[in-house]
This record gives structure tokens, sequence and C-alpha cells, in this order.
């Protein structure tokens, strides 16, 4: 429903007006009657209504001087006005100021009014949906001129080589005077991408967010273009003359420092930013935004969100594989499990202690982070089918060590509580006690005789039992495991066959290697 409000000196026509027009029919509400134009622009402020209805002829304030001080303070308002005279140069200023209707006293009805009334409700329905249109139209823009520069900015990294032809004159088109000679861009990634994508859902909505944001905080600086890249990352160009009247680094810090501000106060998304270096033509311009997209994964290992220059952000020259440590982690994640320990943090912290003091490659160190979570899920339910690309896209999306760390932890600690709640639904926990005791001593050999010593339960009814609650028998399972850890010795820690077959209880390489062919059907030799 619409508002409007009446405001004339004469009391008897405000009470004619407020009494005898059907207002909610019409489709409005009337929120107020004022017999001073001093008092109404007051009680405007803030609040405009859609329709005001104003006498010409008022003491203090007339009309026409009321209808031009709201407009100066961006009312956007429907005007109507009540006079007493029929003269030309009264009816030329209404037309001047924009208003609806001029409707002389001597003639008011309440069905004329009403009549006025609906003509102006139409015409602002009518503005309604002009307006909708144009925002239409202006985000399809937006939108269409997004895409352009994204797919403008991929296809730049993408290219074998570039030149001003292919780099700089689709900038010029995006509005960026790149014949001002020289360029400096700047890379801003997310410092925790995941609590963004959490706190909006999807990554679209990150990237419109981020871009809206920027390209609002960029108003005032005609020289600069948001250029989108991914939810997690986007670039400002900065394109200035080289003179000595302005440090080109100190006025792209500044305004990084805006976006860094504005992004982590009203959106509540951290982001760093990285600057570049100055870029004379497209080559060079394609090769900085290169290096800065590589500069950009080292942030992984920044403390917090920071802007700094690109020449001043520690290189991570570990190039070794993490995944050597793969077994050694593997136990230790696997251990927790199979204590039931609730307690993930000591362990949780030991892993991003160590790979946070080796400083390896992030890429490699999420990988591993994959293959050690999926490693436990497969112990958590074995025989069923993961999305392992789904994981593997979660973790990837990690751009802080410290992110990785509480993801980590929850993942941990929920694989925990889920080995609980399994037990919890065992009718039979001597099962569980049972094979608990297998993964914990399969590093030698173990007889049926000797688990059934440990639950205090007769041999041959324990061989029974087992055999009924899992499917198989208890050499069975007791090869299996140890042909799955066997896999793990010989393929991650790079054990010969030898150790592999001494370190989980065989004396008998033989009979070791006849096992391990018997399981997977190939020589244990031939992994790794």
């Amino acid at each position: 429903m619409y508002k409007a409000i009446l405001v004339d000196d004469d009391v008897a026509v405000l009470e004619f007006l407020r009494r005898l027009v059907p207002w909610e029919s019409l489709g409005f509400e009337l929120a107020g009657t004022h017999a001073d134009a001093l008092d109404a622009f007051e009680a405007c402020q803030g609040t405009y209504p859609d329709l005001i209805i104003t006498d010409i002829g008022m003491p203090g304030l007339d009309g026409l001087s009321f209808i031009r001080r709201l407009q100066s303070e961006g009312a956007k308002s429907r005007f109507a006005i009540l006079s007493c005279h029929d003269e030309f140069h009264y009816a030329q200023q209404a037309v001047q100021l924009g208003v609806q209707d001029y409707i002389l006293k001597e003639t008011l009805t309440p069905e004329g009014i009403a009549e006025m009334v609906l003509r102006v409700k139409g015409k602002i329905e009518e503005d309604a949906r002009l307006r909708i249109e144009v925002d239409r139209l202006h985000a399809q823009a937006n939108k269409s001129k997004s895409a352009a520069k994204e797919q403008w900015l991929r296809g730049v990294l993408s290219a074998p080589f570039a030149d001003d032809s292919t780099v700089l004159e689709p900038l010029r088109s995006f509005g960026l005077n790149t014949k001002l000679g020289c360029s400096l861009p700047v890379l801003f990634r997310a410092h925790r991408y995941q609590e963004a994508l959490v706190r909006y859902r999807q990554e679209e909505a990150v990237k419109f967010i981020a871009e809206n944001a920027a390209e609002e905080l960029l108003r005032e600086e005609p020289d600069m273009l948001f250029v989108g890249y991914a939810g997690s990352s986007f670039y400002l160009l900065y394109a200035y003359k080289k003179d000595l009247a302005r440090n080109p680094y100190e006025h792209a810090a500044a305004a990084a420092k805006r976006l860094q501000r504005a992004f982590a106060g009203v959106l509540k998304l951290p982001y760093s930013a990285v600057i570049g270096e100055e870029a004379v033509g497209g080559a060079e311009l394609k090769r900085q935004l290169a290096e800065l997209q590589e500069a950009g994964e080292r942030l992984f290992y920044v403390e917090g969100p920071t802007v700094i220059k690109r020449s001043e952000l520690r290189r991570e020259d570990n190039r070794e594989d993490p995944f050597v440590y793969h077994f050694d982690y593997a136990e230790r994640f696997n251990r927790l499990l199979l204590e039931a320990n609730e307690d993930v943090g000591p362990a949780v912290d030991a892993f991003i202690g160590f790979v946070g003091e080796r400083r390896f490659q992030p890429s490699h160190v999420k990988q591993l982070v994959w293959k050690l979570a999926l490693d436990l899920l497969l112990k958590l339910r074995p025989g069923i089918a993961y999305d392992k690309e789904k994981l593997q896209q979660e973790i990837g999306r990690l751009t802080h060590v410290g992110e990785l760390r509480e993801w980590l932890a929850r993942f941990l600690a929920d694989a925990v509580s889920q080995v609980g709640r399994i037990a919890n639904k065992s009718k039979k926990t001597e099962i569980l006690e049972a094979q608990n005791y297998i993964r914990l001593h399969l590093n030698r050999k173990i007889t049926l005789e000797e688990a059934a010593e440990f639950l205090h339960l007769n041999p041959s009814y324990f061989s029974r039992l087992f055999k009924k609650e899992t499917g198989e028998n208890f050499i069975e399972f007791v090869n299996r495991l140890k042909m799955e850890k066997a896999m793990a010795l010989l393929g991650d820690s790079g054990k010969s066959v030898e150790e592999a077959a001494f370190s989980l209880g065989y004396d008998n390489k033989s009979y070791f290697i006849k096992l391990f062919k018997q399981h997977f059907g190939i020589a244990p030799g031939r992994i790794g």
C-alpha cells in the first residue's frame, strides 16, 4: 500500500479530504495531515510519502516552496496542488516542478480527488515497472561485462604469448584508460574461502557480492578496474601515467586496504592483497598477472589478511613431496579411530605444525589431506562408494593453513564420533573389541586362541560368533587387514618386501608373497 499526506492551513479542507476520500480502497494509507508546511517538511525527513497533496497559499512556507525544498532533499514523491488561484503563473511553476495535478478548490469533490489519486497511483506503478526493467537491463549489462572481463583474464593467462592488441585493447572497452602508459595489477585472494562459502552458500554469490562491493568502492577511482576470476580471488588493475607526482604502489596499496576493510567489516569476507610490479605493454601485464596468480598460493602460510608487494612475499622453495609422510600420519589418525579418542586436537596440531614448518607446496598438502581423509572413510564404511571429486573440491577450496586445521579437526572429530555410534549400535561388542585388538597388533602373529583369551571366551564359541557377526572367519579377517597394511607399507613408506613381511609378523617371506598375490592378484615386488 502506498502512503499519502495532506498539507493545508485550512483545517476544514483537511477534514473534508480525510473523511470523504476512500484512501484504503484506492490503495493508499493516509499517513498524516498537516496544517503547517514546515511541520510537514519535518515529518517527511527520511520517509518521503508516495503522494503529497498540498495547498499553495500557506503562511510561513507556501506550497511551491515546500515542494522545492523537498525535491532539493531528494524526495521522489508525486505532488498534487490545491489552489484558490486560477492564475497561469502558478500553474506554470507547478508544471516546472513536475506536479501531477493542479486542482482548484472551488471544483473540489471526493470523486475528483479519487480520480486524481488513481491517476497518480497508475504513474507510480508505471515508474516501478520501468525501474524494474531498467535494473534488469543494467544487471544484465553488468553481468555480460563481468563475464567478458573474466573471459579476457582467463584468455590472457592461458595464451602462450600476448601483445598490446590482445591484452590492452579489450581493457579500453571495459573503461580502463590504458593509454596512460603504465599499469599495476593487484591480486585479491580470500584468506578463509570456506567461511565465505558457508556464509553465502555458492561461489557465484561470493563473486557477485565481492564485485558489487568493489565496483561501489571504486566509483571515485576512474583509473582502476575490477576483474573477477573466481569466488576465492579477483584482480584490480590500476592504470596510471608515470611521473613523480604520485607513487603508484602507495596509491594501489591504499585502495587495496580500503577494499580489504570494506570486505571484512560489511561482508565479513577477509581478503589478502598482493601488489604486482609496474607493467608497460600487454606482454608485461600478462607476465605480471601470471606471477601474481602463483604468488596467491603463497598466502596459504601467511598469518592473517595482509596487503603486501609480491616481491616481499616469501617464496616457498620446498619441493619435497609430503606423500613420503603419508603412512606415518595415516597410522596416527587411524589410531584415533581405533582408540575412539575424541581429543583429536593434539594429532591435528602436530600435523599442521609439521606442514607449517616444512612449508610444502599448498596444493601438495591438500592432496595429502584428501588421501588421508579418503583412507579414513574407507576404514569407517568399507565397500561404500564415496564422491572422491566432491571431497577433493572441498579440501581444494581451503585457502589458508589455519582453515585447513579447522577442517581436518572437524573431519577427524566426526570420524571418531561415527566410530562411537557404530560401536553403540552393535549387539556384539566382543567382536568390535576383537577387531580393535587385531588392528592394534598387526605387527605380529595373532591367533584365534589369543583373541578368545583376551575376551575371556571359549575359542570354539568365539570362532562361530566371529563368523556369524562379520561374515568372514577369524583368519580371513586377520589376513585381509595385514594385506591392506602391506599395500600401504609397500606403496607409501617405501619398505622392501622383506621389511613389510617382517613388520607384519611373517617369518616366511614366501608365505607372505603367496598371501599378497591371492589378495591383490599381483606380486608385492611390483608395488611402489
